[in-house]
């Protein structure tokens, strides 16, 4: 079996790292990306198995994004993460098409949750 591959976005290059090391400690293949540009670009060129973005980011913010990949990749499951999670945000993730938003500082069980929710495999969260 194919390990999973997941871009991951966030302007902030700490969190990135973070994020990358942890979905690489479950199997995943992270794919770092810093603007919303980036991710539309690593998605267009196929294999992507899901996205996780930063709700937050200069020029083209999480939302937009979200639209964006609505648009051109209906079925890419999509997580949100933001250091400002609130209901009302988590509901707007989810209208635009978000299987659900995390909050900074995150858990990788609750990222973990949503990969399962959306059928990627990976090595179990311990």
């Amino acid at each position: 079996m194919a390990r999973a591959r997941i871009v991951v976005a966030d302007n902030r290059t700490e969190v990135l790292d973070v994020l990358v090391n942890l979905l690489e400690l479950i199997n995943i293949e992270a794919i770092p990306c810093r603007t919303g540009d980036e991710v539309l670009a690593r998605v267009a060129e196929g294999g992507v198995d899901a996205v996780i973005s930063d709700v937050r980011m200069p020029v083209m913010d999480g939302m937009v994004l979200a639209d964006r990949l609505r648009e051109r990749v209906p079925d890419l499951p999509l997580i949100m993460m933001s250091s400002y999670a609130s209901q009302a945000l988590e509901a707007e993730a989810r209208q635009r098409g978000a299987l659900g938003l995390v909050a900074k500082p995150f858990k990788i069980t609750e990222i973990a949750r949503l990969l399962e929710t959306a059928g990627l495999h990976f090595s179990p969260v311990s």
